[in-house]
């Protein structure tokens, strides 16, 4: 096995990697910033970001490709040793690593336009190949107990989730129907009819329609009074916030979809009515979170759950001191939990606290709302960006990729689980996908919404190309060591 066991962290310098062109964007974002002295601060500062990103990341992302299975791995040691497989998470966001990153803006901005046919069917075998009858999906079928427990729930919730997107976006469906109401079509991975493929029904003899999500739901959502249960036993959104937040994050489709599925949206039986009621009840309205403090933890499981209330159209009823909280953190100086989704979650609280207010309130409440994120972006912009910079860094390892922990040490005998659910790679000094996703495309366009400024590309075409060549001239997966599934 090559040489994988890093220590110290990346270089940039070495890479030598030509970002002139990037001169044209970071003029036209000098001249949106006001073209003052201000703007000049604003371009130094994402300028010193960027160096991050040179053409290592493009071949490290590349080359975690596996063409047999049409699937990505998440780490270089997962693809190199035995016991681990290709992932859908890893997979969906590889792919829209492409399309956030500005790779594909030259081909028509989408993943499905430069997948050849041969690569999209084997893609939808690898998602459909995962799927058992009760519509879930399970990367290694010997997860399902483990991510049918509670605790592995939001990890079976985003691959359900992951999927779904996936399937929707090649233009075909699941096998079954899944819980978060995507109608299967009863066909396995190889294009056979299933033998134990049904859909529950509802209405009268003459108006019997297909419920899509009616007959396959977790048991809590059977009604609102399990669910409940369920989420007082399971769900402590106060006592421990972000895994809690994690929790509703990766599920709150089922919520949804099941009330759709049994007509009781504006009802008192429906689901999603509940769960927010639920939440509301324990707001903290000194914080504005479900948390006493202002830190890191409050904002994570703050920024989780705001999600649910955007994409439900909801005002989130203390707003305004919310957004207070998440300035606080942004501009604070509380050391790094050791996990770049610190980093990354706190813009990213800020960006949908943005949408609730524009999406969510009326307009006569608007402006007073964000004149605080404008204010605070304007005058203590580039520093947030310099400060997330020092932090961010941290976490790139030396193959150009980030991980999720600053620190992984080398202990190749080790496993890690993401999110304890699937095995992804040994724990030595690598990057990993989902890391790579919050470390580029999540912070940077968090940054540039925050202010409402147009994106500066990380990538473009000339990358794309770099990408293309890697993945058309992939050889079979060849594991080159042995290790033990744990």
């Amino acid at each position: 096995m090559k040489d994988i066991f890093y220590t110290g962290k990346y270089d940039k310098d070495k890479s030598g990697y030509d970002a002139t062109w990037r001169e044209p964007y970071w003029q036209r974002l000098r001249e949106e910033a006001g073209g003052d002295e201000e703007a000049d601060r604003i371009v130094e500062a994402l300028k010193l970001m960027y160096t991050m990103y040179t053409d290592d990341l493009v071949k490290w992302y590349a080359n975690l490709y596996d063409p047999g299975m049409g699937a990505y791995y998440c780490t270089t040691s997962g693809k190199e040793n035995e016991g681990f497989l290709p992932d859908i998470e890893s997979t969906y966001q590889a792919l829209h690593f492409l399309i956030f990153s500005g790779m594909l803006d030259e081909q028509g901005g989408a993943y499905t336009k430069v997948m050849s046919n041969e690569m999209k069917e084997r893609l939808v075998r690898f998602i459909k190949g995962m799927q058992l009858p009760n519509g879930y999906f399970y990367n290694y079928l010997k997860t399902q107990e483990r991510l049918d427990h509670p605790t592995g729930v939001p990890k079976r919730g985003r691959d359900l989730g992951w999927c779904t997107d996936l399937l929707r976006k090649l233009g075909t469906s699941p096998t079954y129907d899944t819980p978060n109401g995507m109608l299967g079509d009863g066909i396995d991975k190889n294009g056979n009819p299933v033998s134990n493929y049904r859909r529950l029904e509802v209405g009268g003899e003459e108006e019997k329609k297909p419920t899509g999500a009616a007959l396959n739901y977790p048991a809590y959502l059977e009604n609102r009074e399990t669910m409940i249960a369920y989420l007082n036993e399971n769900v402590p959104i106060v006592e421990h916030t972000y895994p809690a937040g994690n929790h509703l994050n990766a599920t709150y489709p089922e919520y949804m979809a099941r009330d759709k599925a049994m007509g009781w949206l504006g009802t008192d039986k429906s689901l999603t009515a509940g769960l927010i009621e639920w939440l509301n009840e324990k707001i903290n309205p000194k914080t504005g979170y479900w948390t006493g403090e202002v830190n890191f933890n409050g904002t994570n499981g703050f920024f989780k759950v705001i999600v649910i209330y955007n994409s439900w159209g909801i005002p989130y009823p203390a707003i305004e001191k919310a957004i207070d909280s998440v300035l606080e953190v942004i501009l604070g100086d509380e050391p790094s939990t050791g996990n770049i989704c610190a980093v990354y979650n706190i813009w990213s609280a800020l960006i949908s606290a943005k949408n609730n207010v524009i999406n969510c309130y009326p307009a006569s409440e608007q402006e007073a709302l964000l004149a605080k994120i404008n204010k605070t972006m304007k005058e203590r912009g580039p520093e947030a960006i310099l400060n997330t910079y020092k932090k961010q860094s941290g976490y790139q390892k030396p193959d150009g990729a980030f991980a999720h922990e600053v620190t992984r040490g080398n202990r190749p005998e080790e496993i890690i689980h993401h999110q304890g659910g699937i095995p992804t790679g040994l724990r030595i000094e690598e990057g990993d996908v989902d890391a790579i996703g919050k470390a580029t495309n999540g912070i940077v366009l968090s940054i540039f919404n925050a202010y409402g400024f147009t994106p500066v590309p990380i990538y473009h075409d000339r990358e794309w190309q770099l990408y293309k060549s890697i993945i058309e001239n992939a050889k079979p997966v060849v594991k080159k060591n042995t290790a033990v599934y744990r």
